[in-house]
């Protein structure tokens, strides 16, 4: 169980958006995310200077 950053209510972990105020609890790791799309950059950009 975690908290809700939006009202304190104790919500299951899997949820997505709060019962009690239907606060919305993104998901995923925005780090792993922003690294993901830092590597498909670097990778267009090398097959644009190596063509």
């Amino acid at each position: 169980m975690k908290s809700c950053r939006h009202c304190d209510a104790t919500i299951p972990d899997h949820a997505h958006r709060c019962p009690h105020c239907r606060g919305f609890h993104p998901r995923g790791n925005w780090q792993f995310q922003a690294f993901l799309v830092a590597l498909v950059a670097a990778t267009a950009l090398a097959m644009l200077l190596l063509d």
